[in-house]
């Protein structure tokens, strides 16, 4: 018997936490910019049996979550 992979994908979202003093104003432009300072990035970890199951984030006051389906729309042989 041969084995297939499929693969797919799905939109997930994530969130990071900023702190900002009381009484400063921030634009979209500067909490963007701060985000993505202190975003941890996406990470594989190990578990359930390889490194490339699960996907996670690693900082404090961030999350992950999938936002719809997956959609399978390639395959390896």
């Amino acid at each position: 018997m041969k084995q297939i992979t499929v693969f797919g994908h799905a939109t997930v979202t994530v969130s990071v936490v900023i702190n900002v003093r009381d009484g400063t104003e921030l634009s979209e432009k500067e909490i963007l910019s701060r985000a993505r300072k202190k975003f941890g990035g996406i990470h594989s970890f190990y578990g359930n049996g390889g490194d490339d199951k699960l996907i996670g984030v690693s900082g404090d006051g961030e999350t992950i979550s999938a936002d719809e389906e997956v959609v399978f729309d390639d395959f390896m042989p």
